[in-house]
């Protein structure tokens, strides 16, 4: 006579197994609806999982099944990622107030801001909030979170009417802003005035607001700015020396004022700065590359050195992590390979459309990473250059080819816990 198992006699780690081995999410979501006993396996098995979601990432194909996922999981979730837009069948948003309970940070890249306002709103522990007002129909949001998300110290704001970001004002405990819309210069310094703990400030086109005198209100009012983004600007730059803090730059510089900006970052905030990032990849000559090679703290570095001469200043540099010299065409390898061999923390290196690197840029590259005492892989992309892609293969299996993870293609962005940048090719200029 055949024997009945009852599935709720297994033990847990049978449970536990038996989810392990459905692959399909959606596949241990419906298994978990089964009964209590199922439903706590899975909530047990995904106990540290799931803190930060994409929806266009999790493989549910309809509500019920995202539903029944933020039922078990959704007290897991602090980070949440939504693009999909208001013509996608499955809404999120909804069950996100619903269930996830200890939302941190959200990010709304699609939604129509007077239809998921609401729900928004109802998520009262966030933190960090970053909204594109996709077809321009909020009103009142701003004011809205102001009042009733009173956690919020990251704010970021895109498509944005001038009137509703006078409202950014009223957030004085605000540590990162990122607008990326046009306002005018006495209501950047308005706004600006009142966040006296603002850390982060990025910026888009700042040409019509920030001149050197807001630059330079913005220096008082906002004394703890450690990170700095903005692109064109008619400002004088020399007044970012007035940042007693800042550690991160990244700004478009025009050429009548790189060897004053250069000079004066090597000679006043040499001490604190880590991240120089050029927007467009610009050029630098020799001069200014011997500034740059004179702030000692550097760790990221994004330029175009002109050629060799350039990069021999550069390589007075020792702490550099990530180096970006795309689109240099006209440096060789020695002062390269020196640059490297100086900076033993180096973990990520962008040469794409170098074109006179070559193979044997590898061998030797090989022999200084081997000798490195930490030991630290570097990540390499080396698109467009004179290397041929299977010159890994091609070397003797004595080499330590495991400390170079070597790609072929454009580079994906430079990371780290704080920041990230898009390091993709830039040809303007």
């Amino acid at each position: 006579m055949a024997r009945t198992t009852d599935f709720s006699d297994l033990n847990f780690q049978c449970l536990l197994l038996i989810f392990k081995l459905l692959h399909n999410l959606e596949d241990q979501v419906n298994l978990a609806l089964c009964c209590r006993r199922f439903r706590d396996a899975f909530a047990y098995l995904h106990r540290q999982r799931f803190e930060e979601i994409v929806d266009s990432d999790i493989k549910l194909r309809n509500l019920d099944n995202w539903r029944a996922f933020l039922w078990i999981c959704g007290a897991n979730v602090k980070r949440l990622t939504c693009y999909r837009d208001d013509d996608h069948p499955l809404q999120v948003l909804p069950l996100v107030a619903r269930f996830c309970i200890r939302l941190e940070s959200i990010t709304l890249r699609n939604v129509t801001v007077s239809k998921a306002q609401p729900f928004l709103l109802q998520l009262t522990t966030l933190r960090k909030v970053y909204v594109r007002n996709y077809k321009c129909t909020s009103t009142d949001l701003i004011k809205c979170m102001k009042l009733r998300l009173p956690n919020i110290q990251y704010l970021g704001l895109e498509c944005f009417e001038r009137r509703e970001l006078q409202e950014l004002r009223h957030f004085t405990n605000l540590q990162e802003l990122q607008m990326y819309d046009e306002v005018t210069a006495s209501d950047f310094t308005t706004i600006t005035k009142s966040l006296r703990s603002l850390r982060i400030l990025q910026l888009r086109n700042a040409k019509k607001f920030l001149t050197t005198n807001t630059l330079k209100q913005l220096a008082i009012n906002c004394r703890q700015i450690e990170k700095l983004c903005f692109q064109d600007s008619d400002a004088d730059l020399t007044a970012l020396s007035m940042f007693p803090n800042l550690q991160y730059l990244q700004v478009y510089c025009p050429d009548n004022q790189k060897t004053r900006l250069f000079k004066t970052l090597s000679s006043q905030c040499a001490s604190n700065l880590e991240f120089l990032i050029l927007h467009r990849k610009q050029w630098i000559d020799e001069e200014q590359a011997e500034r740059i090679g004179a702030i000692k703290t550097l760790k990221w570095l994004v330029c175009k050195p002109r050629n060799d001469r350039c990069v021999y200043h550069l390589a007075n540099l020792t702490q550099l992590e990530c180096l970006s010299l795309q689109c240099a065409r006209d440096i060789g390898e020695s002062e390269l390979l020196k640059l490297i061999r100086n900076n033993e923390q180096l973990r990520y290196l962008n040469i794409c459309y170098c074109l006179g690197i070559t193979d044997a840029f590898i061998v030797d590259l090989l022999d200084i990473l081997a000798k490195r005492r930490t030991h630290q892989p570097l990540i390499m992309y080396a698109a467009a250059t004179d290397i041929r892609h299977d010159i890994i293969e091609r070397l003797p299996a004595d080499f330590a080819s495991q400390l170079l993870i070597l790609h072929f293609e454009c580079s994906q962005g430079m990371h780290s816990t704080e920041h990230f940048y898009n390091d993709e090719p830039e040809f303007d200029r």
